[in-house]
């Protein structure tokens, strides 16, 4: 399906008027498929940096937390391959740790909390 969904792309774009139309087309989409991964990947570092430092400070709801957790590496492992998804994961778990050592633990998660609760996402109880 992933190389037939460009040729199709290519093909309905020769109809248009050219090649550039189709490469626009894959060049969108590729963006917009990095971006989501990026996403997933981020999601998953940040659950990892409320589990392991905000439980401390906040009360979380663990089902939430590990829902989204779990969630996001399923989607990670099914498009990019359990290793490149484990590599990525743990590429994003040292930055997540980096920044909570740059920042503190009690201005990141205050911040994630902050975050979470514009996005009614309830991982923080209170």
């Amino acid at each position: 399906m992933r190389r037939a969904l460009p040729a199709i792309l290519f093909a309905a774009a020769s109809l248009l008027g050219g090649s550039a139309r189709a490469q626009d087309a894959t060049d969108t989409m590729a963006s917009k498929r990095a971006e989501t991964l990026d996403g997933l990947v981020r999601i998953v570092g940040a659950q990892a940096g409320i589990v392991l430092y905000c439980r401390k400070l906040y009360t979380v709801d663990d089902a939430v937390s590990d829902g989204l957790s779990r969630t996001a590496r399923r989607a990670l492992e099914t498009a990019m391959g359990g290793r490149r998804a484990a590599t990525a994961i743990a590429a994003e778990g040292r930055r997540v740790a980096e920044e909570i050592a740059a920042v503190g633990a009690d201005r990141w998660c205050a911040d994630q909390r902050d975050i979470l609760n514009t996005d009614d996402v309830q991982v923080f109880l209170d």
